[in-house]
Protein backbone atom coordinates (compact mmCIF):
# COMPACT_ATOMS: atom_id res chain seq x y z
CA UNK A 1 0.00 0.00 0.00
CA UNK A 2 0.96 3.35 -1.05
CA UNK A 3 1.12 6.53 1.72
CA UNK A 4 -1.72 7.54 -0.64
CA UNK A 5 -4.10 4.46 -0.07
CA UNK A 6 -2.90 4.31 3.66
CA UNK A 7 -6.18 4.28 6.19
CA UNK A 8 -6.35 6.36 9.05
CA UNK A 9 -7.49 9.19 9.89
CA UNK A 10 -5.29 11.12 8.63
CA UNK A 11 -5.37 8.94 4.83
CA UNK A 12 -6.40 10.16 1.73
CA UNK A 13 -9.61 8.05 1.84
CA UNK A 14 -10.93 9.38 5.59
CA UNK A 15 -10.09 13.16 3.81
CA UNK A 16 -12.11 12.04 1.03
CA UNK A 17 -14.68 10.96 2.68
CA UNK A 18 -14.70 13.81 4.75
CA UNK A 19 -14.80 16.20 2.15
CA UNK A 20 -17.27 14.28 0.26
CA UNK A 21 -20.46 15.72 2.26
CA UNK A 22 -20.22 12.35 5.22
CA UNK A 23 -18.98 14.80 7.93
CA UNK A 24 -22.47 15.43 8.63
CA UNK A 25 -22.86 11.30 9.37
CA UNK A 26 -19.69 10.81 11.56
CA UNK A 27 -20.67 14.18 13.25
CA UNK A 28 -24.23 12.97 13.96
CA UNK A 29 -22.58 9.39 15.28
CA UNK A 30 -20.91 11.32 17.66
CA UNK A 31 -24.08 13.66 19.01
CA UNK A 32 -26.05 10.35 18.72
CA UNK A 33 -23.78 8.89 21.71
CA UNK A 34 -23.25 12.25 23.11
CA UNK A 35 -27.16 12.71 23.11
CA UNK A 36 -27.75 9.45 24.59
CA UNK A 37 -24.67 10.01 27.31
CA UNK A 38 -26.59 12.97 28.13
CA UNK A 39 -29.84 11.67 28.19
CA UNK A 40 -29.18 9.13 30.31
CA UNK A 41 -26.96 11.52 32.53
CA UNK A 42 -30.47 13.54 32.67
CA UNK A 43 -32.28 10.85 34.05
CA UNK A 44 -29.88 10.24 36.77
CA UNK A 45 -29.85 13.79 37.88
CA UNK A 46 -33.79 13.94 37.69
CA UNK A 47 -33.89 10.94 40.07
CA UNK A 48 -31.29 12.16 41.96
CA UNK A 49 -33.30 15.52 42.51
CA UNK A 50 -36.69 14.09 42.73
CA UNK A 51 -34.92 11.94 45.32
CA UNK A 52 -33.16 14.81 47.08
CA UNK A 53 -36.86 16.20 47.09
CA UNK A 54 -38.58 13.72 48.37
CA UNK A 55 -36.24 13.64 51.52
CA UNK A 56 -36.28 17.49 51.92
CA UNK A 57 -40.36 17.24 51.99
CA UNK A 58 -39.74 14.27 54.36
CA UNK A 59 -37.61 16.63 56.32
CA UNK A 60 -39.87 19.62 55.94
CA UNK A 61 -42.89 17.44 57.04
CA UNK A 62 -40.91 16.35 60.16
CA UNK A 63 -39.75 19.82 60.75
CA UNK A 64 -43.93 21.12 60.89
CA UNK A 65 -44.91 18.18 62.72
CA UNK A 66 -42.50 18.64 65.23
CA UNK A 67 -43.34 22.40 64.70
CA UNK A 68 -47.17 21.77 64.75
CA UNK A 69 -46.30 19.37 67.93
CA UNK A 70 -44.47 21.97 69.67
CA UNK A 71 -47.62 24.83 68.99
CA UNK A 72 -50.05 21.89 70.65
CA UNK A 73 -47.55 21.54 73.43
CA UNK A 74 -47.62 25.69 73.98
CA UNK A 75 -51.58 25.72 73.42
CA UNK A 76 -52.04 22.88 75.84
CA UNK A 77 -49.78 24.05 78.28
CA UNK A 78 -51.52 27.75 77.96
CA UNK A 79 -54.67 26.41 79.01
CA UNK A 80 -53.26 24.07 81.62
CA UNK A 81 -51.97 27.17 82.66
CA UNK A 82 -55.50 29.27 82.33
CA UNK A 83 -57.23 26.75 84.06
CA UNK A 84 -54.50 26.65 87.26
CA UNK A 85 -55.64 30.44 86.61
CA UNK A 86 -58.96 30.12 87.20
CA UNK A 87 -58.50 27.45 90.23
CA UNK A 88 -56.40 30.11 92.09
CA UNK A 89 -58.72 32.97 91.62
CA UNK A 90 -61.76 30.40 92.40
CA UNK A 91 -59.83 29.18 95.61
CA UNK A 92 -58.82 32.80 96.73
CA UNK A 93 -62.51 33.77 96.38
CA UNK A 94 -63.94 30.65 98.92
CA UNK A 95 -61.43 31.82 100.90
CA UNK A 96 -62.03 35.22 101.54
CA UNK A 97 -65.64 34.02 101.75
CA UNK A 98 -64.33 31.48 104.35
CA UNK A 99 -62.77 33.61 106.20
CA UNK A 100 -65.40 36.48 106.50
CA UNK A 101 -68.03 33.37 107.40
CA UNK A 102 -65.39 32.49 110.50
CA UNK A 103 -65.25 36.39 111.28
CA UNK A 104 -69.16 36.24 111.50
CA UNK A 105 -69.05 32.97 113.23
CA UNK A 106 -66.56 34.11 116.16
CA UNK A 107 -68.47 38.01 116.16
CA UNK A 108 -71.47 35.97 117.12
CA UNK A 109 -70.17 33.19 119.39
CA UNK A 110 -68.63 35.63 121.14
CA UNK A 111 -71.59 37.57 121.65
CA UNK A 112 -73.05 33.88 122.90
CA UNK A 113 -70.85 33.77 125.59
CA UNK A 114 -71.01 37.03 126.46
CA UNK A 115 -75.20 36.61 126.37
CA UNK A 116 -74.55 33.41 128.03
CA UNK A 117 -72.20 34.81 131.58
CA UNK A 118 -75.12 37.89 131.74
CA UNK A 119 -77.81 35.38 132.18
CA UNK A 120 -75.51 33.57 134.76
CA UNK A 121 -74.37 36.23 136.48
CA UNK A 122 -78.12 37.34 136.42
CA UNK A 123 -79.25 33.81 138.01
CA UNK A 124 -76.42 34.23 140.52
CA UNK A 125 -77.60 37.34 141.61
CA UNK A 126 -81.33 36.19 141.40
CA UNK A 127 -80.47 33.12 143.56
CA UNK A 128 -77.73 34.98 145.67
CA UNK A 129 -81.06 37.35 146.23
CA UNK A 130 -83.38 34.91 147.04
CA UNK A 131 -81.17 32.96 149.60
CA UNK A 132 -80.90 36.62 151.13
CA UNK A 133 -84.46 36.77 151.41
CA UNK A 134 -85.02 33.67 153.12
CA UNK A 135 -82.15 34.07 155.52
CA UNK A 136 -83.41 37.24 156.56
CA UNK A 137 -86.85 35.87 157.00
CA UNK A 138 -85.78 32.95 158.63
CA UNK A 139 -83.69 35.25 160.84
CA UNK A 140 -86.42 37.36 161.52
CA UNK A 141 -88.58 33.90 162.41
CA UNK A 142 -86.37 32.99 164.85
CA UNK A 143 -85.27 36.22 166.46
CA UNK A 144 -89.08 37.23 166.46
CA UNK A 145 -90.85 36.73 170.13
CA UNK A 146 -91.79 34.31 170.93
CA UNK A 147 -89.25 32.31 168.20
CA UNK A 148 -90.83 30.74 165.76
CA UNK A 149 -88.48 27.87 165.19
CA UNK A 150 -91.07 25.20 163.71
CA UNK A 151 -92.12 27.83 161.23
CA UNK A 152 -88.63 28.49 160.01
CA UNK A 153 -87.41 25.06 159.97
CA UNK A 154 -90.42 24.39 158.29
CA UNK A 155 -89.63 26.89 155.18
CA UNK A 156 -85.96 25.53 155.04
CA UNK A 157 -87.38 21.73 154.38
CA UNK A 158 -90.36 22.71 152.33
CA UNK A 159 -87.11 25.01 150.23
CA UNK A 160 -84.59 21.63 150.42
CA UNK A 161 -87.68 19.09 149.59
CA UNK A 162 -89.24 20.44 146.76
CA UNK A 163 -88.55 21.80 143.25
CA UNK A 164 -85.36 23.33 142.12
CA UNK A 165 -85.17 25.84 139.64
CA UNK A 166 -83.25 24.97 136.92
CA UNK A 167 -79.82 25.75 136.48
Amino acid sequence: MSPATKEGPDSPQERTFLGTGHEGRALSLGIGVTMSLLAAAMQTIIAAASATAAVGSFLAYLYFVRRSEAHAARDEALALAETRREVIVDLRRHLAASERRVRELETTLQRTETEAREHAYQMQRFYATSLSDLLRDVQAELEGEPPNVQRALARVRDLLDGERPAA
